[in-house]
């Protein structure tokens, strides 16, 4: 059988490979749907394969959505801790009004949170956190992309709402080296958990002076703290609104920190730094409450997310388990959706004495494995990072433990962890 019209046939596919080929690559996680075609009937033309190198990935998360009501956010590929402090609270948070109503009104309204399912939810096309808490609470959002600046510049941005109520509440953002990310990262010089990562980049507006930011590096647990005009408040320049959503960006090499508000032509930090001995790191977006109604202040905030951009990205895996924790009362095992690939982490929170874990149905048990902490005096009530490896293929985890003088045993916000591309 001949082929009608070879040549043509063959400069259009060609054209379609040239074009193919020269887009440039994006990780979404929100795919393009393409209308169905009624499959052709002419005859196929194979050209001889390519191979051209990919270009960097980008990864961008627009949070679309519109659910009828405040609706708790999930994503397969986005971490989600949620702690809070005092016991009373391992269960159910203190409660709190959270901005959009309970039709996804607009942020003048409000609806009750008391369930940790509830501090992350979704309204009109982007995410809300909310929580609540006296003695410690925070949550953190973790894509399954490390921002690479391997090769230069690379930039994290978002946008985010710019209400202030309480100076006891606020955001920050964590670059951590792969190997160092700790679950619940946290100043030392705040009353909870263990301190800082190994090795990190620090964005934080937690200072109580306002809502301005500072920087910080870390090397070795030692914080170096960055030149920046953290006396100078957004509100200086913008109105404030729950609202609206301003742009927040940071550019990030081995040899320069800049973060600040493009949009405004304002940076609080623009500086050299000593050369970082790593190139690529997880991203922990975090929202903190340490009393927010404390000392005159109004109250717990409602932190506004959207669009959120990195550039270059490297993706990795995240295996979440079915259940949010684990303790002595009801069952002790935790499923995934998947086995664990090649060179992968059990990651998780934890406290309690004599934790372990087992691979193999109890088998055998091994002791929780803390990751690295700054602080390594783990004072019995504070929760604790754990790292440890995994075996490749393990989809079914049991965890067992002892009450400490406190309250029992609990493990929660489990997952596995791999560097492999999903």
């Amino acid at each position: 059988m001949k082929l009608k019209k070879p040549v043509i046939c063959v400069i259009v596919v060609f054209l379609i490979s040239v074009v193919t080929i020269t887009l440039p690559q994006q990780i979404t996680s929100k795919p393009t749907h393409v209308a169905a075609q009624e499959p052709s009937t002419d005859p196929v033309v194979y050209l001889p394969f390519i191979s051209v190198p990919a270009p960097p990935a980008n990864f961008m998360e627009t949070f679309d959505g519109a659910p009828a009501h405040p609706t708790p956010w999930r994503s397969a590929i986005w971490d989600i801790t949620v702690h809070s402090r005092n016991v009373d609270t391992w269960y159910n948070l203190e409660a709190m009004d959270a901005q959009h109503g309970p039709n996804c009104e607009s942020p003048a309204t409000t609806h009750d949170v008391t369930a940790y399912e509830d501090t992350v939810y979704q309204c009109n096309n982007h995410i809300m956190t909310a929580i609540n808490a006296s003695g410690y609470g925070l949550v953190y959002l973790t894509p399954n992309q490390m921002v690479d600046f391997s090769e230069g510049e690379a930039v994290i941005r978002w946008d985010m709402s710019t209400e202030r109520r309480s100076l006891r509440d606020w955001v920050d953002v964590w670059i951590t080296p792969y190997d160092d990310n700790l679950q619940l990262a946290l100043m030392n010089w705040l009353p909870d958990l263990n301190g800082e990562p190994h090795n990190a980049v620090h964005i934080d507006m937690g200072d109580f002076n306002g809502p301005t930011f500072g920087a910080s590096v870390y090397r070795n647990f030692q914080e170096d703290s960055l030149e920046s005009t953290w006396w100078v408040p957004y509100n200086d320049f913008l109105e404030p609104s729950p609202q609206r959503r301003d742009t927040f960006e940071l550019r990030i090499s081995r040899t320069h920190i800049k973060f600040g508000m493009p949009d405004y032509n304002f940076w609080w930090v623009d500086t050299d730094i000593s050369p970082l001995n790593w190139t690529q790191g997880v991203i922990q977006f975090g929202h903190h409450s340490y009393n927010p109604w404390k000392d005159g202040n109004g109250g717990p905030q409602t932190w506004h997310w959207d669009n959120v951009f990195v550039e270059p990205a490297v993706p990795f895996t995240i295996l979440k388990a079915d259940r949010r924790y684990v303790n002595s009362s009801g069952s002790n095992r935790v499923n995934f959706s998947a086995p664990a690939p090649a060179n992968s982490h059990l990651r998780f929170a934890g406290i309690g004495d004599n934790l372990q874990v087992s691979f193999d149905n109890g088998s055998t048990w091994q002791n929780a494995a803390y990751q690295k902490h700054r602080d390594y005096s783990f004072a019995d009530e504070s929760f604790k990072s754990y790292w440890m490896p995994i075996p490749q293929g393990t989809s079914s985890v049991l965890f067992r433990g002892q009450d400490w003088w406190g309250g029992g045993w609990h493990f929660r916000d489990i997952s596995i962890w791999s560097p492999q591309t999903p």
